[in-house]
């Protein structure tokens, strides 16, 4: 089996955009000026170089693959797929082509929004999630993480667009396969991490160039063009016409639950008195005195949520508590937990329902499910999505092209070529 990690602007993937009722918040901004480093990245991938007669049809098929994602990307002749202005504590992100995108993030205050020009809008977001990608591993779907992995410095130097990098490896495992990504960066310059780029807040140093191998070719992005000069600051802010979509106060307590869907920090900490101990090989729970609680029975760990934890070993799939108990036996193909009383548990490809105590509510029947946020969770059936409540009931039909989770009582979703909101009955909501 091949991994296929992201290729060509699927490693640019869009991040998740939290739809909360808006309110106008009009911020007077001083234009001024500051120094930032501006580097334009484009799609990149290189082979040995033979002749058409040489190449495998496989080799054939990548470039020809690799050329229409290029087409598809959009981009102008002379403009970057992505370019990024970074400051020692700033950041912004522009993705051009059919998918076009801004990122801004300041590393001072936490702080990161998505900006849509179309609807004069903003959205707080996470400023970079651990989640790579999803791949097919047999009959199931699983996510391809890089919490779980780490970044490894070496000491090999290349040259990127004038500057001396060094090379850094990510091995990211799907299945029984593990495949490096690779990161050439540059120690002099600032970091950059976005979207779902986390691991690369680990690399000292700014990435010029990452990307995986696949059939001898390297897929993936690389800089072009690097400038350090003068930009206006108002770059890394909302502008005052915007409507940032926000209504919580994410340094309140009160907004922990939302606050960890946006942020989506991964969270591996057992509960007080408790830790992980491994053999290995294995993972397994000790107290702090030393005792076993839970001899080493599992090949990978998953971050909590809610409480809980999907545990897996020999591609089969549990769920654990803080203390390490297993509340969910080793059962399933994938989990997913959904909320602290609800997980999505994959059997033979689809998603089943279940609660704490692995009674099934929905037998296996979706494609995809997402957290419960204010008691609802949007799924996938065939090629339709619609939402369903705790109790496995529908209570908006499978009718939207897209969706996303409730918050604040409205959802967005997509049907056809029109994008809108949905209260929790289904009922389009006006702004």
């Amino acid at each position: 089996m091949k991994i296929q990690l992201p290729k060509c602007s699927f490693l640019l993937l869009t991040l998740l955009a939290i739809g909360l009722t808006g309110f106008n918040r009009l911020r007077a901004q001083e234009i001024k000026k500051v120094k930032a480093w501006v580097v334009g990245y484009d799609i990149a991938f290189d082979m040995p170089k033979k002749d058409s007669e040489s190449m495998t049809e496989e080799e054939k098929q990548m470039i020809a693959m690799m050329e229409l994602g290029k087409a598809m990307s959009g981009t102008k002749e002379g403009e970057h797929l992505l370019k990024a202005y970074v400051t020692e504590s700033k950041m912004r992100i522009e993705q051009k082509g059919i998918i076009s995108s801004v990122q801004i993030s300041n590393l001072e205050d936490s702080s990161s929004y998505n900006l849509y020009a179309e609807s004069k809008t903003a959205s707080r977001t996470a400023m970079a999630t651990a989640k790579i990608n999803t791949e097919m591993v047999g009959d199931s779907m699983v996510v391809v993480n890089a919490a779980d992995a780490k970044v490894r410095l070496t000491d090999e130097i290349a040259e990127i667009a004038g500057f001396t990098c060094k090379k850094a490896l990510l091995g990211m495992t799907v299945g029984d396969v593990t495949q490096d990504i690779t990161i050439w960066y540059a120690e002099k310059l600032p970091k950059l991490f976005w979207g779902e780029y986390s691991y690369l807040e680990d690399v000292p140093g700014m990435a010029l160039k990452i990307f995986t191998n696949t059939n001898g070719m390297d897929v993936g992005i690389k800089a072009t063009s690097i400038k350090e000069t003068l930009v206006d600051d108002t770059l890394f802010t909302i502008p005052t016409d915007y409507i940032i979509e926000d209504s919580f106060d994410f340094s309140d307590d009160s907004a922990v639950a939302v606050d960890s869907i946006v942020e989506e920090k991964e969270d591996y900490e057992l509960a007080e008195g408790y830790h992980w101990t491994d053999d290995g090989e294995l993972w397994g729970v000790e107290d702090d005195e030393g005792n076993v609680i839970v001899e080493p029975r599992y090949h990978d760990r998953y971050g909590y949520s809610a409480g809980l934890a999907p545990v897996s070993r020999d591609g089969l799939f549990g769920v654990i508590d803080k203390s390490g108990r297993e509340i969910i036996p080793l059962t399933y193909d994938g989990a997913f937990i959904a909320s602290e009383d609800r997980i999505w548990a994959m059997k033979d490809g689809l998603y089943a329902l279940i609660d704490t105590t692995n009674k099934v509510i929905t037998p296996p029947s979706y494609q995809t499910g997402s957290l419960f946020v204010d008691g609802v969770a949007y799924v996938q059936k065939g090629e339709k999505f619609g939402f369903v409540d705790k109790n496995g009931k529908v209570v908006v039909p499978f009718i939207y092209d897209e969706a996303e989770i409730f918050l604040d009582g409205t959802a967005r979703v997509k049907k056809g070529e029109e994008e809108f909101y949905i209260d929790s009955k289904g009922q389009r909501v006006q702004f």
